[in-house]
């Protein structure tokens, strides 16, 4: 039997490649169960995350280094379905308001005695409540395949999730046509920001 979290349990969410961590963040436990695992992530929350030596984002995968980072703006609930070779980020703006979907494409996630692990496929997709999309990150995505950071058998799931994602969108499917999570509203008591363990990167 799978371990499964509490209700406000704090986690650690990794994005591991080639058995280095590229992302640790301290995330909230909204549910647990067969179908979903949903995680909050709070306003100014102190993560670790891959950046160039001079601080900014990689686009060379085979060169980063491990940084301490803080999330700027506002929250996001991540939905991750087991099996699934994406997340949907449901973003919040500073006052709480939701702005739009992010679909992240990545690995099935792994779960670890403290967290869950995945490893991030670069390309993304973004989703606006008016049903308008735009794929972001595609020039890097591919520049990831060519230089075999991203393997063929990834990249090819993340073509036909892509794919598929997008189909949803023009349908105005689940999870975008799902009132739930943009309406959600994390409890009082979750608004500060939660530490990440020392072990995270390990």
């Amino acid at each position: 039997m799978e371990p499964h979290f509490t209700i406000g349990e704090i986690i650690v969410y990794r994005r591991v490649r080639d058995g280095r961590v590229m992302v640790a963040a301290p995330l909230r436990v909204v549910e647990d169960t067969p179908e979903c695992v949903v995680l909050y992530q709070a306003p100014n929350t102190a993560f670790k995350s891959a950046r160039t030596a001079g601080g900014s984002k990689v686009h060379d995968f085979s060169s980063w280094i491990l940084t301490d980072v803080v999330w700027t703006g506002g929250s996001l609930l991540r939905l991750i379905r087991p099996g699934d070779w994406h997340c949907v980020d449901v973003e919040f703006d500073a006052r709480g308001e939701f702005v739009s979907w992010y679909v992240n494409f990545q690995t099935p996630f792994r779960r670890t005695a403290s967290g869950l692990d995945t490893d991030d496929l670069v390309v993304d997709l973004v989703v606006t409540p008016d049903r308008g999309y735009r794929v972001k990150d595609a020039d890097d995505y591919r520049r990831a395949v060519a230089d075999g950071h991203v393997l063929a058998d990834s990249a090819a799931h993340v073509e036909i999730e892509l794919a598929r994602m997008i189909e949803r969108v023009r349908r105005w499917e689940t999870p975008f046509a799902d009132s739930r999570w943009p309406t959600w509203r994390p409890p009082a008591e979750w608004s500060a920001p939660p530490a990440l363990p020392a072990y995270a990167d390990e």
